[in-house]
């Protein structure tokens, strides 16, 4: 069903201060930028909320070989941005994106932010209808303090103290400034027609905040009529869009043309195994990260941590800059629409059940769409959101929290059929995520002591524990019999107990009994029994 858009109607605040700025990676240099700069050069100076940390070697690597792990999972996790912790950026200033993905700024203006948005639609209102909602320039104070958009879309828990809903989370490689997916192979970036004979290399970890008043654009003049369709902006592709707000973590290492050489794991794995002092460590804002993929995590709660990565945004400061196609600001462009959160994580889903979640879809386009999602149409204004609904029941036989992937697919066409918009209709890709395994795993073994008069009873304690990622959920004595006149083990001296461990992940086993040294003979025999039930983090 269509969300309020009420936190949409407020107040754009005020752009952050542009002191202490750091362009991360030396973009001017990396675009090949003509002087004067378009997107201006990092200053000597670091700024304030990034923190350089000494090189990484050693014991100090270790949640970095975790986020090579982690990345595998974000391989369909693709969106342009370009990091820029500065704020420098004009938004709307053109870009001309190379084969190879490297943008380059040019001196032309294609597009502006919308003075004013439309109303988005109501919460429970019929699809196509909407609500008034106040123009983005009216007082912050006339809408009401309600949670960002996309953590009421998803229906998970509000975000605890001094965290904050998450709309992108993001976990690969980063070439200069630009985000280029979970790996890439490095000699294209150095035979893209640019004269660069080195360029900044980052392991990136990192998590954008749910913007409760997204940017909408408009064209300048400077966009004109193309031939054959579409639209132009000089030499541009594409143009800087908002700045994202959130936090990062990022491994760095320069790599020179010689160096490029295979894909750029490899080369940070390599240098990692070899406690190359050229791996530095920095920090931009505060990002709390947990549990990747199974390895253990530098700081994670309780040493070890399983299953999934989980980003938590303690402090959140301007880090990147959206980037959008020319053809976003066409008259009649169908845009493709933005998606909340992303990846979409449906959380943790044993094997054979059903996992839903919710996504927040956004029309960018300036016409009313259509978007059909398997047998369920929604209508979404321009600029306005609606909620979809991914499910995926999950298959496999692993015992142990296993992290899938796939993807998902929603279709979004003008809500006119007779709109002239390009292109007719668009097919857009969802990667949806989810943690899984067998719903419980079980154990049965037959334990006995020997018989005679002094029975080693420590051959009837034993200690088991789960699988990875699993906690226990019984531990019982099964079939248990022991030579008391009775067969009883909880008599004459006999005591047979099975408890789970105090941090809940296996059973201890314990038989206990009497002996003689002159006559009688003592033993205890039982099967015991242990299931355990997923419980991946």
């Amino acid at each position: 069903m269509a969300v309020s858009g009420a936190a949409r109607a407020r107040r754009r605040t005020a752009a952050p201060a542009r002191g202490g700025a750091l362009l991360l990676g030396a973009l001017a240099s990396a675009l090949g930028c003509p002087a004067p700069p378009e997107l201006p050069p990092a200053p000597p100076r670091q700024p304030a909320g990034a923190a350089v940390l000494p090189a990484c070697k050693g014991s100090g690597c270790s949640q970095a070989g975790a986020l090579i792990a982690a990345a595998r999972a974000f391989s369909d996790v693709r969106h342009d941005y370009l990091l820029d912790t500065s704020s420098a950026m004009v938004p709307g200033r053109g870009l001309s994106r190379s084969a190879a993905g490297v943008f380059s700024p040019v001196g032309v203006a294609c597009a502006r932010p919308k003075t004013e948005q439309a109303p988005p639609a109501v919460a429970g209102a019929p699809a196509g209808t909407s609500g008034t909602a106040a123009p983005a320039t009216a007082p912050a104070s006339a809408a009401p303090a309600t949670a960002p958009a996309s953590a009421a879309a998803t229906g998970a828990p509000a975000p605890g103290a001094g965290e904050r809903a998450i709309d992108f989370r993001y976990v690969g490689i980063a070439v200069d400034s630009v985000l280029v997916g979970a790996d890439v192979e490095l000699p294209a970036y150095f035979s893209a027609g640019g004269t660069l004979d080195r360029r900044r290399l980052r392991l990136v970890a990192m998590a954008l905040v749910a913007d409760e008043d997204p940017q909408f654009f408009e064209p300048t003049e400077s966009v004109v009529p193309a031939t054959g369709g579409g639209c132009a902006c000089g030499r541009a592709t594409h143009f800087i869009g908002a700045v994202k707000r959130g936090a990062m973590v990022a491994y760095e290492t320069d790599v020179t043309a010689g160096e490029a050489h295979g894909t750029a794991m490899g080369l940070f794995k390599a240098r990692l195994e070899a406690g190359d002092r050229r791996v530095t460590m920095t920090s931009v804002g505060e990002l709390a990260i947990e549990g990747v993929e199974g390895a253990p995590v530098a700081g994670a709660k309780g040493g070890q941590a399983f299953g999934a990565l989980r980003l938590e945004v303690k402090k959140a400061v301007p880090l990147a800059y959206a980037i959008y196609p020319v053809a976003d600001v066409c008259r009649f462009s169908l845009a493709e629409p933005e998606i909340a959160p992303l990846p979409v994580d449906l959380g943790v889903v044993p094997y054979g059940a059903a996992g839903t979640a919710q996504a927040l879809i956004t029309n960018r386009a300036q016409v009313d769409v259509r978007v059909t999602h398997g047998e369920r149409t929604v209508e979404v204004p321009a600029h306005g959101s609606a909620e979809l609904t991914f499910s995926w029941t999950p298959e496999g036989e692993t015992a142990g929290c296993e992290r899938q992937t796939r993807r998902d697919t929603f279709v979004v066409q003008p809500k006119d059929p007779a709109s002239p918009v390009v292109p007719r209709e668009r097919a857009v890709v969802v990667p949806l995520q989810v943690t899984t395994g067998m719903p419980t795993f079980s154990k049965h073994e037959p334990i006995a002591t020997e018989t005679g008069r002094s029975p080693d009873y420590g051959r009837a304690s034993v200690d088991w524990t789960c699988p990875a990622g699993y906690v226990a959920e019984q531990c019982e004595p099964q079939l248990a019999s022991c030579l008391s006149s009775t067969g009883s083990c909880n008599a004459e001296g006999y005591r047979l107990t099975a408890e789970a461990t105090a941090d809940g992940r296996g059973c201890a086993f314990r038989c206990t009994g009497p002996s003689s040294s002159i006559w009688g003979d003592h033993g205890c025999a039982y099967t015991a029994t242990m299931v355990c039930r997923l419980g991946c983090k």
